[in-house]
């Protein structure tokens, strides 16, 4: 079983709507941040994120696009098999996170 340390905004997590039962403290960690002022942290298995992945793109949608217009905001991937860096613009598309995510929400580990 693989799981996910979300490093993310509150408003990210809270967009998930995660079940309890999704959360784990340990196992084979992959971790998920975003370059931001205050983060939280949230372990959860990928099983429970797949079915929620188009939650999760909308959510980092949504925290964008409320942002400050910055130069680059990333959102990094980090773990066993996986680096993935997205940068993540003002005007992000849902469809292009999911797309870009492809590799950790994959039915594979």
């Amino acid at each position: 079983m693989t799981s996910v340390r979300l490093l993310l905004p509150q408003e990210i997590i809270d967009g998930l709507d995660l079940p309890y039962e999704g959360l784990r403290d340990a196992g084979a960690v992959v971790e998920v941040a975003v370059q931001a002022v205050g983060v939280t942290a949230s372990v959860i298995t990928l099983d429970t994120l797949r079915p929620r992945a188009k939650a999760f793109a909308g959510a980092i949608r949504r925290w964008r696009l409320r942002q400050p217009p910055r130069p680059a905001v990333t959102l990094t991937v980090k773990g066993p098999g996986i680096d993935l860096t997205l940068q993540l613009p003002p005007n992000v598309d849902s469809a292009d996170i999911l797309r870009r995510l492809g590799p950790l929400l994959d039915d594979g580990p």
